[in-house]
């Protein structure tokens, strides 16, 4: 099992970046608070909330670019 994250900021500027490109006229801070709200929404849900599986390797991906991560992800699927 394999949970991929990143920082919270990290999460958001990557949105924005999207949004940016989409020609989706927003500004940061109303991407990273939304990101907030949604984390928080989805971490206390009663049903599946999102949590890493208590065998899970985590994979935090906010260092990294799209082609760094899939690359980690594969090596942690070899590995295992």
């Amino acid at each position: 099992k394999l949970f991929v994250t990143a920082t919270t900021e990290v999460r958001a500027q990557r949105r924005f970046k999207e949004l940016q490109g989409r020609g989706i006229q927003t500004d940061f801070a109303a991407v990273l608070a939304d990101m907030k709200e949604r984390d928080a929404r989805d971490m206390d849900r009663a049903a599946a909330p999102l949590k890493p599986a208590s065998d899970a390797f985590i994979l935090d991906t906010s260092a990294m670019d799209a082609e760094e991560a899939f690359k980690k992800a594969m090596e942690i699927i070899r590995s295992r």
